[in-house]
Order: C-alpha cells, then structure tokens, then sequence
C-alpha cells in the first residue's frame, strides 16, 4: 500500500521501449529493403476501352491503392482520438479530475482534423484547391494543430493552481473549465477546417528534391520536442498520473512521424508518407494505452482501497458481532431475571395474599371484638344502674340507721333516767316509809312509765324503720346476687371469648409483620436486582446502539467510497 501514496504512477517501461522499437523497426526494415509505399499502378484510359468491367474495376483499385490505405490509416487514428475522449470521460466520471477530459478533447479535435485531412483527400469535402497541394497541406495544418492544441490544454491546465481542489469541491466549475476548452477547440478546428476548405491558393508545402522535403512539418517537430522535452515532464511533475506520463512517451512517435515526413516523404503514399501515418496512429494509441492503465490502475487502487475497507469493515463486523453477541448474552441474562424476577413478585404477590388473607381475618375479628365491646359497653350500663340503684338504697340505710342511731342514743337517755331513777327510788325507799314517800315514789313509778311509754313508742319507731332496713339490704343483696347472675355469668364467656380473639389477632399481626418484613425484603433484594439488571441492559443497550451507529457509519462510508 505504500507504493500506492509514495511512488509517482508511470506507463510501464517496457511500454515504452516497444514504441521506440516500433518507431525504428521500420527504418530497419527499409534498411533490410522492405518498402511500405502504395504509389499505385496507373493505366491507359484507351487500353482500358478494350477491358471488360472487372479489369476497369481492378485497374482502378490498384490505381487508387495509396489512397485506399491512407484512408485506412487515418480513419484509425480518428477512431483512436475517439476512444480517447470516450474513456476520458469515462475516466473522469469515476475520478472527477478534469485532466483526462481536457487533454481528450484536445486529441479528440486533433483527430476531427485528420478526419477532415481523410475526406478532404477522398475528394468527399468539396475545395477549390488543388488536391494535390490540399492533401499536404491538410497534413501538416492537422499536424500542427496537434502539437498547438496539446499545449494549449497543458498549459491551460498548468495555469490553474488548484485543479484537484476545485474539481472536487466545485462541480460547475470543472464544468465550466471542460465547456470552454471544448468550445474554443471546436471554434479553433473549424476555422482551419472552413480556410482550408475555402482557399483558392494554398501555400506549398512539398519540396522533393531538398534535403527537407517537407519544411511545415518541421514546426510541428520542434512542437513536440518541446512538449516532450519542457512542457509535458512539468505537467507531469505537477499532476502525476499513468495519462501525463503517456503523453511524454507518446512523443516518441509524434517526432518520428514528423522526422520521416519532413525529412523523407517526397510524394503521396510513398514510403515514409505510410510509415509517418502509421506511426501518427501509434502516437494516438499511446494516450489511449495510458488511459486504459489508469482506467485499470484506478479501479485497482480502488479495489486494493474497498479490499482494506472490507478487511476493516469485516473486523468491525466482527466487532459489532461480538457486541451483539454479548448483547444477546445480557439479553439472555434479562430473561433469565425476567423469570427470577417473575418468581420473587409470585413470592410477593403469595404474601401479599397471605397479608390480605390474615388482615380479613383480623378485621373479622375486629367486628366480632367490637360487638364483644358493645355488649360490655351495654352491661356496663347496666350495671351502673343497678349501681345506681343500690347507691340509693344504701344511701337510704345510711339515712336509716342515722335515725336508728338517734333513737338509740334517746333509748340510752331513758335507759339512763330510768337506772337513775330506780337508784333514787331504791334509796329513797329504804330511807324513808312514809306517805310523803310513798307519793314520791308513785312520781318516780310515773316517770318510770313515761320512759317506759316512750321506750314502746321508741321500739315501735325503730320496728319499721329496721324491717326498711332489712327489706333494702335484702333488695340490695337480690339485685347484686341477679347481676351477678344475669350479667357476671355471660361476661365470663365474653372476655374468655375476647381474650381469645385479641390473642388470634396478636397472632394475625405477627404474621403480617413478619410477612410484610419478608415482601420488605423482598421488594429490596427485587429493586436491587432490578436495578442491577437494568444497569445492565442499560449498558448492553448502550453497546448495542453504539455498534449500530458504527455499523451504520460503516455502511455509508462503504457505500460512499463504492460511489467514488
């Protein structure tokens, strides 16, 4: 490849050598006593009276041999100068530079006036010159016309500084550039053309018994020793390329065309007049071998550049594959987590079932806890009215036995009048035994009846105030023994039944927290998988869409270099 950027592009040498060789040879083979002229053979028009058709036709073929082969001659350099623009053309659509079609239009035109030279000594173009001067002449006009218009599209080419530049970055104005060399050559062609074609008088131009037999083609000699000498190794120097190289070898033939013509042809079809038109077709054949191998080098510089990219494309293939694989393997590991992950959330979604299951539990519970309440809350009600009502009634006894207290204290204070009093009697009887006494006496006796009367009537109080008593404490005593009885006894189910239920629904709460702490950790193991996963596809989706775009990227440089 290194070749390809540091070495110059040049026609191969032994390409070269075969047009010196074919230059020579026939010099050589004249020396060996060959002869290539086609003077043809002339006839008597009378003789030919007495001839039959065939003999007239064949008389005139071999009269008109030179012309036969001149016409050969130059209808293939026309047909060469052809091909040249055609593959010029060809040649710059794929490399966009505008040298090969300038300097093809150049030889093009070139060859548009040895066609004219062609028809012109065919007689098919109408002159009002003489043929036998028009002919030489035509000649060394194209002749020097081919060696003006190849310099003319060098050095035009040499002027402008940025050709590679501007063709690639400025398409109108290569364009433009082809457009313009390709008007003023055809204007410039035609003009020759219409002079030579319209002159009444032509200048000579064949001088046979001079050492220079023909001196206007001398011009176009020292024209292309200069253009090989000067102008071409510039232009190649300047824009290196198999096309410019070909243009300095196709001198070779150029000079040796005009050395056997100006210094050998003394007629028309003689020797030196075939071997220079031969040999004018080599010089158009050597542009057209190098544009062929630059066609060729072109497209193997090409394959060699599309063969690397392939290589680093296939590696980068090789590498996004890779990614993809390594993708797919993080893909793989996704649904593996995906299925890990399906059994941790059927994990939770079991207990959540369970939370649910024993939440429903509880909350039965709770509904039968709160009737539990509400029944306590209604014998707790109850209750405190029989509280209630006892309360009064104590309330009562406590009223009652106050009297029964104060009545007790009076029987007391008669207990105590009437000891006193039978102390005084006592005393006062055995004091005395008189009348006096005696009436003393039956005052204590009714004194002692009073208290007695009012002991009686105290009882009497006291009688139904203790039967009061007595009736409310047993009253007080029944409603307690049928509290007891009617509430105390269903209680003790109750709150056996309640202590149950708030130890099923300790026992419910210790599940759901030991289920909640279970989806708790879970959930945390879930979202830290999930997150480690995520990262994860995160990255390969990352790596994925990176190799995408690098394989995009890859596609359109490749499709864009398979363009150029």
């Amino acid at each position: 490849m290194s070749s390809i950027y540091h070495s110059k592009p040049k026609v191969p040498s032994q390409i070269a050598w075969i047009v010196v060789l074919i230059c020579i040879l026939p010099f050589s083979l004249n020396l060996l006593g060959l002869d290539f002229g086609t003077p043809g053979q002339s006839f008597d028009l009378q003789d030919a009276l007495n001839w039959e058709n065939s003999q007239v036709v064949d008389a005139m073929h071999y009269a008109l041999a030179g012309s036969f082969v001149h016409t050969i001659l130059e209808w293939s350099a026309c047909c060469v100068a052809l091909l040249i623009v055609l593959l010029s053309f060809l040649n710059y659509s794929i490399k966009g530079n505008p040298i090969t079609p300038t300097l093809g239009i150049a030889l093009f035109f070139a060859g548009v006036m040895d066609g004219f030279h062609t028809l012109v000594s065919d007689r098919l173009i109408n002159t009002v010159a003489d043929p036998e001067n028009l002919i030489p002449f035509t000649w060394a006009i194209c002749r020097l016309f081919h060696a003006l218009i190849m310099i003319g599209g060098v050095l035009i080419l040499l002027m402008n500084t940025s050709i590679d530049s501007s063709a690639k970055k400025n398409s109108k104005k290569r364009f433009r550039l082809i457009f313009s060399v390709s008007i003023v050559f055809g204007f410039v062609a035609y003009g020759i053309i219409y002079f030579s074609a319209t002159s009444h008088h032509l200048p000579e131009t064949m001088f046979p018994n001079s050492l220079i037999t023909r001196p206007w083609d001398v011009i176009p000699l020292l024209l292309f020793l200069l253009s090989g000498w000067v102008l071409y190794p510039m232009f190649y120097r300047k824009e290196p390329s198999i096309f410019a190289d070909s243009l300095i070898i196709s001198v070779i033939p150029n000079v040796a065309t005009q050395v056997y013509m100006a210094f050998g042809s003394t007629a028309l079809f003689d020797n030196n007049f075939n071997i220079a038109h031969f040999l004018k077709i080599i010089a158009y054949l050597v542009p057209l071998t190098g544009l062929c191998l630059e066609y060729i080098e072109t497209y193997q510089t090409k394959t060699r550049y599309l063969s690397e990219d392939l290589k680093n494309s296939i590696n980068l293939l090789k590498v996004l594959a890779s990614q993809v694989l390594e993708s797919t393997q993080v893909t793989q590991l996704i649904r593996d987590s995906s299925r890990q992950l399906k059994g941790m959330i059927d994990n939770q979604v079991v207990g959540s079932q369970k939370v649910g299951k024993n939440t429903e539990i509880i909350a039965e519970m709770s509904d039968i806890l709160l009737d539990k309440i509400e029944s306590f809350e209604t014998t707790f009600t109850a209750l405190n009215h029989s509280v209630d009502i006892l309360s009064g009634q104590l309330k009562k006894i406590d009223n009652d036995s106050r009297s029964v207290n104060q009545i007790v204290n009076r029987i007391t204070g008669i207990a105590t009048q009437t000891k006193m009093l039978s102390l005084n009697a006592s005393i006062e009887a055995a004091r005395t035994n008189t009348r006096e006494s005696s009436q003393e006496f039956t005052v204590i006796a009714r004194e002692i009846s009073h208290l007695a009367t009012e002991s009686a009537m105290i009882a009497k109080t006291i009688q139904p105030i203790v039967k009061e008593m007595q009736s409310s404490v047993k009253n007080g005593v029944d409603q307690m023994k049928s509290f007891t009885k009617e509430y105390m006894e269903e209680l003790g189910p109750e709150i056996e039944s309640m202590r149950d239920n708030i130890q099923q629904q300790k026992e419910g709460a210790n599940q759901i927290t030991k289920a909640v702490n279970e989806l708790n950790s879970d959930s945390e193991y879930t979202a830290a998988y999930l997150r480690e996963t995520f990262e994860q596809t995160n990255f390969a989706l990352q790596n994925l869409e990176q190799a995408v775009e690098d394989l995009q990227l890859e596609i359109n440089r490749f499709s864009g270099a398979k363009e150029d």
